[in-house]
């Protein structure tokens, strides 16, 4: 009886071996046991405490080398285990879904006290991306409530031509739009003003701009590109620039704005008082005699 059983469990495995190299979601590897080096929170993007879609998992059975196999999270939420079929594994820890898959083989006869273990080799559910102005942008995993400084903190910080303000991207769920959220990171443009933070989600990306530019050339002392920390006017935008040399005309400035939506420039003859908008380049020309 007791061989018959085996000659039954070892033909389901070899038609289950056949049937999931069609699918791409799994990669078995027979005789293969999980390797004691692999541990969560080295795994490429990181420990997670709930597994989710996308996640990529590798299960072992002890005793059960020809068990051992990787899968791919669904987008449902789903894993196929051999014998089982489908397991919804989204929202369980890994260690649960370890148990989950023990009981299964247990109830179904195919084992008799199973040890089951599953390791996270990949973690796709829940991750924010930070892009721009960081040391190191890129994807970063969310263990728990990670808010938007600490993030920050993980990409080594904002660069020194930072903006103040961070943009996240907020994907929608359900019939819920797309958000854009604003949150002030720093105040090194801005002394005084109150720093914000907020708690990511999954699928979040974080923006960090350049801090706004603009531009001043022709007649004056220092001509180039010049950070728009504050409000600033046309004088105030020449004094940065060292002011306006001996050839240069106070008469004879000109305000070049782009417009946004078209890309068409307006050029103005530019008042003292002219308050500066990012983009905008100031041009001082020569005396006429």
């Amino acid at each position: 009886m007791r061989s018959r059983f085996w000659k039954v469990v070892f033909g389901a495995v070899a038609l289950w071996s056949a049937a999931v190299q069609a699918q791409s979601e799994w990669s078995p590897h027979p005789g293969r046991l999980a390797p004691a080096s692999v541990v969560p929170s080295l795994v490429e993007g990181g420990a997670i405490s709930v597994v989710g879609p996308g996640d990529t998992l590798y299960m072992t059975v002890f005793g059960q080398p020809e068990l051992a196999a990787q899968v791919t999270v669904g987008a449902e939420g789903d894993i196929t285990v051999p014998f089982l079929g489908p397991i919804n594994a989204s929202g369980q820890s890994p260690a649960a879904v370890g148990r989950r898959i023990a009981e299964g083989l247990e109830q179904k006869g195919y084992l008799r006290n199973p040890q089951v273990s599953i390791e996270v080799v990949k973690v796709r559910s829940r991750i924010a991306s930070v892009l721009g102005e960081v040391e190191r942008p890129g994807r970063y995993p969310l263990e728990g409530q990670i808010s938007l400084l600490e993030l920050l903190a993980m990409a080594g910080g904002p660069k020194v031509d930072a903006a103040d303000t961070a943009v996240v991207m907020r994907r929608g769920v359900g019939d819920k739009p797309s958000t854009r959220i604003e949150v002030r990171v720093a105040n090194r443009q801005s002394p005084g003003r109150e720093i914000e933070d907020i708690v990511l989600q999954p699928g979040d990306v974080v923006y960090l701009v350049q801090v706004p530019r603009f531009y001043v050339y022709g007649e004056v002392n220092r001509a180039g590109a010049y950070p728009l920390n504050t409000e600033l006017n046309v004088m105030r935008a020449l004094s940065v620039a060292g002011g306006v040399t001996a050839r240069g005309s106070e008469r004879r400035i000109e305000l070049r704005r782009t417009d946004p939506k078209t890309g068409e420039v307006h050029k103005s003859r530019a008042q003292a008082t002219d308050q500066i908008q990012a983009g905008d380049v100031i041009y001082v020309d020569e005396r006429l005699f």
